[in-house]
């Protein structure tokens, strides 16, 4: 069975109420006060168009929503998440959960927060959520709506050793289920972005991060395969996206990115130089080099590499299906002669992966750089 979650359409605005009212039905409030309910709360297309709704489908029919307004420049409100009663107990509501926190993420904010029923509380509490106070509800009888929140800011830890192993005789479950629907995937997206190659990428399938020591055993996969499992909502829960990337700084302790290209799958997001994991990674005996892959990427991204740089920490930062390796870089040029740099090697590119470098700033102080929200990273053109 096929199951994905995207964007929600205009045209899914009857189901959704549907799944709304068939959710709130399946508690046991006054009859009354869900009549009152369904007349009043409905999900319009001015309602989808306004603000992010994600839905997930089974073959093509929605079973679940969820939608989030951005309040403020820091504060994202889940306005509302449901899920049909005879879809409960498949993951389906951890899975809106979390594409919300990446849609609020995305709308660069640092908190997501949300009014719960008093029957749904213990679910967002398992996640992460903390109560902030509480409002009367307005059916009959009802306990009071738990108001909730949740920081979004990644984890973030130095690591001293990253042990990294090939499982090279490992099938991802995912990709045997879904060849089909992943083939019609790829052929759309090949025909908005005809640069792109479906090569073998590397998957973490597994990963333990203990005492400063980051292991973990990584498969074989068909690009093509990692970029449906990224845009439909990575509904593979077991499985992580690793990569490496380089964190820039300046010589004032500005932040060096990159705005991806036009020819590349994730065109016009800002990121850190870097990419997925690939078979030129691999070592003789089986291990996996991510600190050639960073340095690999880096030069094809920038035109830099990093002895021309002072080595700083090395980080792991986990966020959801993400999970980075990131070396901390600094040059002793200021942030116009980096621009400058990497302007240059990209007027010699034929087909440059970056658009343009981006300063982040201001960031003067290491600690800041805990403040960044972590990108959805994926691999560029090979």
């Amino acid at each position: 069975m096929h199951v994905q979650m995207t964007p929600a359409h205009t045209s899914q605005a009857v189901a959704l109420t549907n799944i709304m009212h068939a959710a709130k039905g399946h508690w046991d409030y006054d009859p009354q006060d869900l009549e009152e309910f369904r007349a009043h709360w409905k999900i319009t297309p001015k309602m989808i168009e306004e603000h992010p709704v994600l839905v997930i489908s089974q073959e093509d029919r929605p079973v679940g929503f969820a939608r989030i307004i951005k309040e403020s420049p820091e504060t994202a409100l889940l306005d509302c998440l449901f899920v049909l009663p005879q879809a409960h107990g498949k993951g389906y509501g951890v899975w809106l959960l979390h594409g919300a926190e990446t849609v609020a993420k995305r709308l660069h904010c640092t908190k997501l927060r949300l009014e719960s029923d008093a029957n749904a509380a213990p679910f967002y509490e398992k996640h992460g959520y903390h109560p902030t106070g509480s409002r009367a509800s307005a059916f009959k009888r009802a306990k009071a709506i738990q108001l909730m929140e949740k920081a979004l800011t990644a984890q973030i830890h130095e690591v001293r050793e990253v042990d990294l192993i090939l499982n090279s005789t490992a099938k991802w479950s995912f990709a045997a289920q879904n060849r089909q629907d992943i083939s019609q995937n790829w052929q759309a997206l090949i025909a908005r972005t005809p640069a792109l190659w479906d090569g073998k990428v590397l998957l973490v399938s597994s990963y333990t991060f203990k005492q400063g020591k980051f292991s973990a055993e990584l498969m074989h996969i068909d690009y093509s395969a990692f970029l449906a499992w990224r845009d439909w909502g990575f509904p593979d829960k077991q499985s992580t996206n690793l990569f490496g990337c380089t964190v820039i700084r300046s010589r004032e302790g500005d932040l060096i990115f990159g705005k991806m290209g036009e020819n590349t799958a994730a065109a016009g997001q800002v990121y850190p130089p870097g990419g997925n994991l690939d078979q030129s990674d691999i070592t003789p005996n089986g291990k996996v080099d991510i600190i050639a892959s960073i340095a690999r990427e880096l030069e094809e991204e920038t035109g830099l590499k990093l002895e021309q740089g002072e080595l700083g920490r090395l980080l792991v930062i986990e966020d959801g299906p993400h999970v980075a390796i990131a070396q901390i870089l600094t040059f002793p040029l200021t942030n116009n002669a980096i621009l400058s740099k990497i302007a240059d090697f990209n007027a010699n590119q034929q087909e440059p992966e970056l658009e343009e470098a981006v300063i982040i700033n201001p960031l003067p102080t290491w600690s800041a750089i805990t403040c960044l929200p972590m990108p959805e990273r994926s691999q560029h053109t090979c």
